[in-house]
């Protein structure tokens, strides 16, 4: 089935719906009223002139019951043309009396029984019929039975059911047409908090105001709390992560920095300085890396975005400056508005790291290249140098961390990995237009 993602269209198409429902249920409900009401109102009609024809019928000489002409109520029964016919039978079904209009003498109608009615919609032809029983008793007291009938065209009844109808579904449209649009206009008022709290939050991601500000109605109102409590938490507990590690970093140093002051006192042998040094640089090494990962920020709720142009410019310098022996020339390509959803430390780290190892492991090409599409950003560095093994994309996948050694590559490699699975993200090693290596860094938003 498919179901509408926006929480508008859901709300506008159940109301459309039930309006819908109801008009159609209204319209026909009021149709069927109507449609017995006018049944009715022609069975009165013809039931008062079956009345006024009893009243003038008289005995003719011949003894039998008929009726005046120049008597009769209602004149469209003297026009020949006329939609209103009446006939008088006796207990026969024998018309003795018919009215001007009327044609051939249909089979004698089911005699109704004396001081009865019957009303019946004829379908051909298409017409109304009245009869009406009655005993008259002559002067010889001989009762005999008479039924009146009173037959009119149903075409005027048609034409005013068809009337009514094209009147009622008309107005019905415009009316469900008018509350769709005022049902509309209730929605866009019902979700302005809603779309009033997106937009806070589009402007927080971009830095433009640190928490959700406005007052909104008591239904959102634990969401904002608990929205500004996520982030405040969220700040806090970033901020209490880098305040410890920058503790530990300097708590290391000094250790550190002793050990590294006997590896050079005079009474210890070479070897025993050799292998001291090599520990200490090693400690320094894995202390380093390990404070680098600890202190990403990692994938954040409601994250800044961050210009990468000049982020990207002045890695790119840095990089040149330490490998001027080398004439290493950076190409940048990066569009000038595209901004990151990443923490800038992270970005230095990341972006500084490829850098670097395609400076140090390339033949002097280096290419970097950011790419956004929607809330997903590609992240490429190209070299010219020898590029990676078969089995890189294998070593990756199997989560090797800071002891990978890539052959051909630097261990920054690995603190490039770590961040990337950080932010749920993807990292590609591949090889690129010059036949060195391509890394291709996916970040979602």
């Amino acid at each position: 089935m498919l179901r509408p993602r926006s929480l508008r269209t859901r709300l506008l198409l159940a109301a459309s719906l039930v309006l819908a429902a109801f008009f159609v249920l209204t319209g026909l409900a009021l149709e069927s009223a109507f449609g017995e009401s006018a049944r009715q109102a022609q069975e009165d009609k013809l039931e008062s002139i079956v009345y006024s024809l009893i009243a003038a019928t008289a005995p003719n000489p011949a003894g039998e019951l008929s009726i005046s002409t120049s008597k009769v109520p209602d004149q469209r029964l003297t026009s020949s043309a006329s939609s209103l016919q009446a006939v008088l039978y006796n207990e026969s079904g024998i018309p003795v009396w018919r009215s001007v209009a009327f044609g051939d003498i249909p089979a004698a109608p089911t005699m109704p029984g004396v001081n009865e009615w019957h009303f019946e919609h004829l379908k051909n032809p298409d017409a109304f019929a009245m009869s009406f029983g009655l005993r008259w008793i002559d002067q010889s007291d001989d009762p005999r039975r008479y039924t009146v009938m009173v037959i009119e065209d149903a075409s005027s009844f048609r034409a005013q059911l068809q009337a009514y109808r094209r009147a009622l579904w008309t107005w019905l449209a415009v009316c469900s047409l008018g509350l769709l649009g005022v049902q509309v206009l209730t929605l866009q008022w019902g979700l302005s908090p809603l779309r009033r709290l997106i937009l806070e939050l589009r402007r927080i991601e971009m830095g433009h105001q640190p928490e959700i500000q406005s007052e909104y109605p008591d239904e959102l109102r634990p969401l904002t709390q608990g929205l500004n409590a996520m982030i405040q938490n969220e700040r806090n507990q970033q901020t209490r992560y880098r305040n410890a590690l920058g503790d530990l970093a300097h708590s290391l140093k000094t250790p550190l920095a002793v050990v590294q002051g006997i590896v050079d006192e005079p009474q210890i042998t070479d070897p025993m300085r050799h292998t001291l040094r090599e520990q200490v640089q090693s400690m320094q090494q894995i202390t380093g890396y390990q404070l680098r990962k600890a202190a990403a920020a990692g994938r954040r709720t409601l994250a800044e975005p961050v210009l990468i142009r000049p982020l990207a410019e002045k890695l790119a310098s840095a990089v040149s400056k330490v490998y001027a022996s080398r004439n290493v020339q950076i190409d940048i390509d990066v569009d000038p508005n595209t901004r990151v959803r990443a923490e800038s430390g992270d970005l230095f780290e990341l972006i500084g790291n490829l850098l670097d190892n395609a400076a140090k492991y390339g033949n002097g090409r280096v290419r970097l290249s950011v790419q956004v599409t929607g809330r997903t950003s590609f992240i490429e560095v190209c070299d010219d140098g020898p590029g990676f093994p078969e089995d890189a994309e294998e070593l990756l996948e199997r989560g090797v961390r800071a002891d990978m050694k890539i052959p051909g590559q630097g261990i920054g490699l690995a603190a490039v990995y770590d961040l990337v699975v950080a932010y749920d993200g993807q990292i590609d090693l591949g090889r690129s237009d010059w036949g060195g290596g391509k890394v291709t860094l996916r970040l979602p938003g």
